[in-house]
């Protein structure tokens, strides 16, 4: 990666990794004729590969040294970031940038995710170092089993659950595999990726019970996805979907039971939560964001009511526009990511996006998910009343008419009638649906979503099948 940016002159380049060591070993190797030189603010700086001794150096003087040593050199310079924001640093560094030019010096500033004062965004290139790619992992592993004598199960699996880490949490994870189980278990490689996580604003490592079996209803959304997993290919798109609806009919359901269905990680982004107040952060963060996702893959990705998330912004409408931008772009980059995004308000998520988020080919497809049809209703609710009651629909003389009840409005009558003696009746009578208290919403989101999306449910698509024959 470093090559090229060398053989063209480049005087300043950040690289953004975890891993300063084996970034330094492997650029070395690409120095393209360059002496390479290392600098730490504790030992000062030294030559590699020669036996140097080290020398002391403040940082604030860095760039001068550098640029009054050797012609065609590169210097790796760890954590030099921290001084990257002080006038002396940002002054120094300006007045150098000719002269390493001229000289065929490059300064390479190695920094886990920082960003760059103003002055020197236009002067400096940011690259990221790639994580250990999947052949790098079989190396480790490969080791590991030379050592241990242990074969892997599946190799594909454990490569598929170490993809993205550094190369010592992969060392570690691995290790960590053997002691617990004796075995290279990938659940237990995969808890190492959850810490990851956990450290990347509005992400979230989620563990679900919650399977298609569990999940009545929307059976042609859930026979398209099982039949987008099962066909993937590396030559075909393979993005993701928005769901649009009602409230409590399932949306965020079908993204759990996808992962569990598949076997995938399921990671849950609030993309709401990567907005800061400093200035450049909520652009970082969602770099960031999206970089700790790409990492997890292979995984389900769950944006919950996307349009709340990035469209209720009090801040500055130029934030939230860079932001969407980022968004878009890095949604596109993703690879081996399944992007499960739930929006209750699809014409307010088309204005903020000016359309880009929604237009053919950002997902893979649009689906509307609505009520339940009869059929639906009372599997639905013979599903509660099994968990709540322990009794069977079978078991009730007269049920309700739950005709406008949304799956989690059917729960909760199932659970109200568990409160007041399974008197089912009592409990829909206590259980407005939203069909009633906001029908003019419903009814408009119904009419609109007509011939703008593909139905979840199987009877709808019949429906539509039936008056498209009817109109022929």
């Amino acid at each position: 990666m470093l090559t090229d940016y060398l053989k063209a002159g480049y005087p300043a380049l950040l690289v953004r990794t975890h891993e300063p060591e084996r970034f330094i070993n492997c650029a070395t190797q690409q120095s393209n004729g360059r002496k390479p030189y290392q600098w730490d603010v504790v030992r000062g700086f030294r030559e590699l590969g020669n036996g140097a001794s080290w020398q002391e150096c403040d940082p604030y003087d860095l760039a001068n040294v550098a640029a009054r040593g050797m012609k065609k050199a590169v210097w790796f310079l760890r954590n030099f970031h921290f001084w990257l924001n002080e006038p002396a640093v940002i002054q120094a560094v300006q007045n150098n940038l000719p002269i390493f030019k001229a000289k065929g010096i490059t300064l390479v500033i190695i920094s886990p995710d920082a960003g760059l004062p103003q002055e020197l965004e236009r002067e400096v290139v940011v690259l990221d170092f790639p994580r250990p790619t999947r052949e790098e992992l079989k190396t480790i592993l490969g080791g590991l089993v030379e050592s241990t004598g242990i074969e892997p199960e599946d190799e594909a699996a454990v490569l598929d659950a170490a993809q993205g880490l550094t190369w010592e949490e992969a060392e570690n994870a691995l290790a960590l595999a053997l002691v617990r189980k004796k075995a290279f278990d990938p659940p237990t490689i995969t808890e190492l990726k959850a810490q990851m996580v956990k450290q990347a604003a509005g992400l979230e490592y989620s563990f679900y019970e919650e399977t298609f079996a569990t999940l009545v209803g929307n059976d042609n959304l859930k026979g398209w996805l099982l039949n987008r997993f099962r066909n993937r290919r590396h030559d075909l798109p393979f993005k993701g979907i928005i769901q649009v609806g009602h409230p409590g009919c399932g949306k965020t359901h079908v993204a759990r039971a996808l992962a569990n269905e598949v076997g995938w990680p399921c990671i849950t982004g609030n993309l709401g939560e990567i907005f800061g107040e400093l200035v450049g952060q909520s652009e970082r963060n969602a770099k960031v964001f999206f970089q700790t996702v790409q990492a997890m893959a292979p995984c389900v990705l769950v944006l919950d009511e996307i349009e709340k998330a990035i469209g209720g912004r009090n801040d500055a409408h130029e934030t939230t526009t860079r932001v969407i931008g980022i968004v878009l772009t890095e949604i596109e980059k993703l690879k081996d990511v399944f992007v499960v995004a739930t929006c209750n308000d699809f014409t307010s998520l088309a204005q903020i996006s000016n359309g880009a988020l929604v237009r053919a080919g950002r997902f893979d497809a649009i689906f509307f998910v609505g009520l339940p049809s009869k059929p639906e209703q009372k599997k639905i609710l013979g599903l509660y009343l099994r968990q709540y009651l322990r009794r069977d629909v079978e078991d009730f003389k007269d049920l309700p008419d739950l005709e406008g009840y949304s799956g989690s409005e059917i729960r909760q009558v199932a659970v109200e009638a568990a409160y007041n003696g399974g008197d089912l009746m009592a409990a829909a009578h206590n259980v407005i649906p939203l069909s009633r208290s906001q029908k003019a919403q419903i009814d408009a989101l119904n009419e609109w979503a007509k011939g703008r999306t593909i139905p979840a449910s199987k009877a709808a698509v019949e429906e539509v099948k039936g008056k498209r024959r009817v109109h022929l």
